[in-house]
């Protein structure tokens, strides 16, 4: 059956009206500022979803309207931008549940991860994290510590072979430099890590030739459709961002009620190919790793996220239970999430260590300090650096912190508030009639675009030279509004939704840091290169001019004599 244009045409204004009369019944934020809307079908999103370069919008928008402001979406929509850290506060944390996802990012949720903890609210969401808590207890991450050095150990073998083969790992001088693209190496032992620790599965990324990223086909099929999952998802069409904001609107969601046949999913995009795609892949290798595990005799004691989840799976208490669909999901989300954001970040703090050299020197001296130090203590340096010792490197985490800071891998969180609230505000702002606001009334149904790169380049909050790297900020901070999981950031979110595997990506990044810089040395090769920041789902690396070629990360490395233990690596 076919529909005319007239009907068409129809069907959309009576959509529209809907969608008008709906929004009327609204608070309105007329009297906040913001920027203007180039139009009432598209408002300002559509620009939005065009600002490749992260920020190139919002950061002169904050720095006019100040850290509340209104924009326009679609269909004449008001969305209420924030990057106050009180009103974060009150929106993360103080109200619990009472601001969750909206029902179009639950719904894309969904269709990317399945019925997991990522897409879950309020009761289910806390039996999802209570279920998952013990799994990411700091006692629990400890046990992981020797698998991720003994996988940076691997990585550094890999790079050995394929890019210093002639140059011994024994050498007293450093090898010739060799550029690499970072991008595409680090997903590799960030994907093998997380499989051997959280499910004791391997998937041999770090087995793969230069070529591929996993080495046979059903791996490969998941680590390609990981690389393609956000292509096309920015910069979209009029007509995409249209339909968009319509399927937004709808109260169902037809890529999982498909009404002429509830067993087959609609694709109505090419993203919904990538999304359901995806959701099968991992759901594939989710199973593949849950039946072995099955077939095993696991210990009731054991806190590996994969026995946690099969014990889950098995108890007849629906409040605490997941079902067999909620445990697959789980799988795939740690597996996308637990590796590809860690590696994202990686990339970006040894771009900046190879920018300021002087700082890549000051970490590794500071490695070696350690090492110096435990020999001195009588330590056993062979059972290698332990959290403590970790944790002890002041500057080596104030590097970290200031990546994490200036590269929040995910860039923006959306809320909407599901009751009349009055939401405080940390900085007062001027509203469009000149009156000072120290508070935003809102109304029930209020979409909110939470801006963690905007909060984390606050310079009230960071400084002068928040836009800036300058890892010595972390040596000295003040306190001020208390925000997020680790170092007052937003990068993990906050509140009851926060992250739940933060100490593990900040212990794997702690290893892999130090490991590399144990043994390699980073530098910029071409000063005229330009690397910005990029949106395409996450914040990838972009290289200016080289915009077709994809994300990439290409960094001068060189091997050092590798001594570290003896403290005497050479540079």
């Amino acid at each position: 059956m076919t529909l005319s244009i007239t009907t068409v045409g129809l069907l959309c204004a009576i959509f529209a009206l809907v969608q008008y009369i709906s929004r009327s019944k609204r608070k309105s934020l007329k009297f906040l500022r913001g920027p203007p809307s180039p139009s009432w079908l598209l408002g300002n999103e559509y620009d939005l979803s065009h600002q490749f370069e992260v920020g190139k919008l919002e950061d002169p928008w904050v720095e006019e309207y100040g850290t509340i402001f209104k924009f326009a979406g679609c269909f004449g929509e008001e969305f209420l931008h924030i990057s106050d850290p009180k009103a974060l506060q009150h929106i993360l944390h103080a109200s619990s549940y009472h601001y969750p996802k909206t029902d179009d990012v639950r719904k894309a949720t969904r269709r990317i991860f399945g019925r997991a903890i990522v897409w879950a609210e309020g009761e289910t969401h806390q039996r999802h994290r209570k279920a998952l808590n013990p799994a990411f207890s700091a006692s629990q991450l400890k046990t992981f510590l020797s698998l991720f050095q003994r996988s940076i150990e691997r990585f550094s073998d890999k790079w050995q072979a394929e890019f210093f083969s002639s140059f011994p790992s024994t050498s007293g001088t450093p090898s010739e430099w060799k550029q690499i693209n970072i991008y595409r190496w680090l997903p590799r032992i960030t994907l093998d890590v997380i499989g051997e620790s959280a499910f004791d599965y391997r998937f041999g990324a770090l087995d793969a030739t230069s070529d591929t990223t996993i080495n046979d086909d059903k791996k490969g099929d998941l680590g390609s459709t990981i690389r393609h999952l956000f292509d096309d998802s920015t910069a979209i069409s009029k007509w995409s961002m249209f339909l968009r904001a319509v399927r937004r609107g709808l109260w169902w969601d037809p890529t999982f009620q498909n009404p002429f046949n509830p067993d087959s999913p609609l694709i109505l995009t090419r993203e919904d190919r990538r999304f359901n795609s995806w959701l099968e892949a991992s759901k594939v290798a989710a199973r593949d790793i849950l039946n072995k595990k099955s077939q095993e005799s696991g210990q009731e004691e054991d806190k590996d996220i994969l026995s946690i989840l099969v014990r889950s799976n098995h108890l007849t208490d629906p409040h605490k239970r997941l079902d067999d669909e909620e445990v697959l999901s789980q799988m795939g989300t740690i597996i996308l999430a637990g590796h590809e954001t860690t590696a994202s970040t990686t990339t970006w703090m040894l771009y900046e260590l190879a920018r300021h050299p002087e700082d890549q020197r000051r970490v590794r001296e500071e490695i070696q300090e350690v090492w110096k130090r435990k020999r001195e203590a009588g330590e056993d340096v062979d059972e290698g650096l332990n959290s403590n010792d970790y944790d002890s490197m002041e500057f080596f985490n104030a590097v970290l912190k200031e990546t994490l800071r200036l590269y929040p891998i995910v860039i923006a969180l959306f809320r909407c508030s599901d009751r009349d609230d009055v939401i405080p505000l940390d900085e007062p702002i001027i509203s469009a009639s000149g009156e000072k606001l120290k508070e935003i009334p809102v109304g029930k149904g209020q979409r909110v675009h939470i801006n963690i790169t905007g909060y984390n380049k606050l310079k009230s909050v960071w400084g002068p030279d928040a836009h800036t790297w300058n890892p010595e900020r972390f040596l000295d901070m003040k306190k001020g509004t208390t925000l997020g999981v680790y170092a007052n950031l937003l990068t993990f979110s906050a509140g009851v939704r926060s992250c739940i595997g933060w100490r593990f990506a900040l212990l794997e990044m702690q290893v892999i840091l130090a490991g590399l810089l144990e043994r390699y040395e980073f530098m910029i090769q071409d000063p005229e290169m330009e690397i910005y920041r990029a949106q395409a789902g996450f914040m990838v690396p972009i290289v200016r001019g080289k915009e077709t070629d994809g994300p990439q990360m290409p960094l001068g490395v060189r091997r050092l004599k590798e001594s570290s233990m003896e403290g005497q690596t050479d540079v």
